[in-house]
């Protein structure tokens, strides 16, 4: 069993780098998802890491299908903590074939 999902949809915005510390960045962008145009589905994603380079070829309204993980973890910091949750994408693709590409 895999826990890689991918979604396909249009990219709304892309927010600038986010160096964190000197061992962690990050890049966010958000990408209207719509199995049911209706009710579209509007999703923050990152990309970490080395990953942040992946959104450098891409623009809002762009149509891509994302490949990401779902993350989690428990934040222990203050009086109540509580849980974090993520979408972390690993590979972004054109859904159309754009004419600067070689297929």
């Amino acid at each position: 069993m895999s826990d890689s999902i991918q979604l396909e949809g249009t990219i709304l915005k892309i927010f600038p780098e986010n160096v964190i510390s000197e061992k962690f960045k990050k890049r966010e962008f958000v990408l209207e998802h719509a199995p049911n145009p209706t009710y579209p589905e509007t999703l923050k994603i990152e990309v970490v890491q080395d990953k942040c380079d992946l959104l450098d070829k891409y623009k809002v309204d762009d149509k891509v299908v994302v490949d990401l993980n779902l993350k989690g973890r428990e934040w222990s910091k203050g009086k109540d903590g509580g849980y974090i949750n993520s979408l972390q994408a690993w590979r972004i693709t054109y859904t159309e074939a754009k004419d600067d590409q070689p297929w």
